[in-house]
């Protein structure tokens, strides 16, 4: 039991009766904000304004150009987030001109993964945001807001946001909060610092994107995928003795998409093969139970980005705290394919420091002689790839894919050669994206620092 003492004059101050507002590590930075001998300012003393997005906007509004529409799906820790960014017309930004955002400016997450803080960057002059984002319009001759951006992703910003969270069934951050946050102020040119760390951590992430782009390009022009079309009619039949062998019912199943990919295939330039006949799947397991005081490297879906297929962040478990689901033995180089069908596209390369880890049951883990690892890792992240795995996927409630068809996946063998240029673009973006991820922590760690020694 985690038992808190306030004094009256905090509820006063704060007007919540709900426990967890009080919890000790909220009340703890509360404190040492309080004692800094540092300048200390509110949130909106250095905004021009604090507002959530535009309330109501239809899908069908949606443009394939125009102006960046940031949805909570975009906000990621510091950098947005491009991977299924939608846009609407100049007409409705002007519309919507109250929200729109301009680079330089910030966007909080108010509900769904709450709290996360991204800065518009330079190369976007101006957005808008949806009803579930939190725009902040910030006072640049006041504060610097890539120095405002680490300090919201900062332990001191995390926890003064996620203290935050409203007391509904599902917590959000309400304005008046956001207002009242407080900020210490360092110097013009530590600020200046932070913002240099930052700017160059994005030109690098940009260059990995752009290496990655470009693996994609080369894969699609080896393959040909340019000549795979995907139709979608609204309405199709399927023969009897389709249906006989497999015996499914549901309509989904036999969408002409699937036979399209599958007539692709049978086209290929390349030998075709099942993914059981060149590619071992592995399923070496282990119980980290059985070492209870051992501490284990853990990857789950929600650690690969769907965007990069970087793994991110991991966790370290003990054995005996381990979930039942933490059992895949991995090695560097293996490829992990999620299983569950809403999560197809967090496909996963293992990096040499996390040789030996244990990643999540929902994986399939795969290696192969045939394949280098970062050309195999791309060509799962395919259309080619993860619609057959789509195709497959089966359950009413957790719908993923069955072990027993995963091996029934068609491959096309590529020669080495071919394969290696795609995988020294691979390595190079994900050696970028690493060195950004590196800056960006440097970045933070600073902002850290700075606040410890003002204690």
């Amino acid at each position: 039991m985690i038992i808190s003492e306030i004094r009256y004059d905090q509820y006063e101050e704060a007007k919540r009766l709900d426990a967890e507002y009080y919890l000790p590590e909220y009340i703890e930075v509360e404190n040492l904000l309080k004692n800094l001998r540092l300048k200390l300012t509110l949130l909106e003393e250095v905004t021009n304004f604090i507002k959530k997005g535009i309330f109501y906007i239809l899908a069908e509004e949606y443009k394939k150009e125009g102006i960046p529409f940031i949805r909570v799906s975009n906000i990621r820790p510091i950098l947005l987030d491009y991977r299924d960014l939608v846009f609407i017309s100049e007409e409705k930004n002007k519309k919507e001109k109250k929200t729109s955002l301009t680079a330089g400016d910030i966007v909080i997450s108010k509900s769904g993964t709450l709290g996360n803080v991204s800065i518009i960057p330079p190369d976007m002059p101006i957005c808008n945001i949806s009803q579930d984002v939190i725009g902040i319009s910030v006072k640049k001759k006041e504060i610097n807001p890539y120095y405002l951006a680490l300090f919201l992703n900062s332990p001191y910003g995390q926890t003064q946001l996620l203290r935050g969270k409203s007391q509904a069934v599902q917590g959000h951050l309400t304005l008046e909060f956001v207002r009242k946050i407080k900020v210490p102020l360092p110097s013009y040119d530590f600020q200046q610092t932070i913002e240099s760390i930052v700017k160059e951590a994005y030109q690098k992430r940009n260059e990995a994107n752009t290496k990655y782009k470009e693996a994609k390009k080369l894969l699609n022009r080896i393959l040909g995928l340019e000549e795979l079309r995907i139709t979608k009619p609204k309405t199709f039949e399927v023969k009897f003795n389709d249906v006989e062998p497999i015996l499914r019912f549901d309509a989904e199943h036999y969408q002409p998409k699937y036979r399209q990919v599958k007539e692709f295939l049978r086209r290929s330039r390349y030998q075709v093969k099942r993914l059981r006949e060149v590619i071992e799947i592995s399923n070496k397991k282990t119980d980290p139970s059985q070492e209870p005081t051992k501490y284990f490297n853990y990857i789950e879906l929600a650690n690969i980005n769907p965007s990069t297929g970087e793994i991110e962040e991991y966790s370290q478990i003990i054995g005996h705290k381990a979930p039942s689901r933490a059992r895949m033995v991995v090695k560097s180089g293996d490829v992990l394919v999620a299983s569950l069908s809403g999560s197809l596209d967090n496909v996963g390369l293992i990096p040499i420091e996390l040789d030996g880890a244990i990643a999540s049951t929902g994986f399939f883990v795969i290696r192969s002689k045939n394949f280098l690892s970062e050309f195999l890792f791309l060509l799962f992240r395919t259309d080619l790839i993860k619609l057959q795995l789509e195709e497959k996927t089966a359950g009413a409630i957790m719908s993923a894919v069955p072990k027993t068809t995963f091996g029934d996946i068609l491959i096309p063998l590529v020669p080495i050669e071919k394969q290696n240029p795609i995988a020294n673009l691979i390595n190079e973006s994900f050696k970028l994206h690493k060195e950004a991820r590196e800056l960006l922590n440097k970045a933070k760690k600073e902002v850290e620092d700075f606040i410890e020694k003002g204690s």
